[in-house]
């Protein structure tokens, strides 16, 4: 059973729903990695972020139309 309430450190062991809050959550924490990086290295950087933003956008909205499909059962 996926786990909806309380803390869980796993993230495989999450509800659909929880697994969009914690992506959510992580988003800023991704955008000052981001910053950091961009000031070290530049080409290091795109990579970043193009991965960043391409599979951000990709998770965030797998776990959102799987939330929605798990809570329309």
């Amino acid at each position: 059973m996926k786990k909806d309430k309380g803390f869980e450190l796993s993230y495989h062991n999450l509800s659909y729903r929880r697994k969009f809050i914690r992506t959510i959550w992580l988003i800023p924490f991704g955008v000052v990695v981001g910053i950091v990086i961009t000031y070290i290295n530049i080409i290091v950087s795109l990579f970043y972020w193009l991965l960043f933003i391409i599979l951000g956008v990709k998770q965030v909205k797998y776990n959102y139309t799987m939330w929605k499909k798990e809570t329309n059962k």
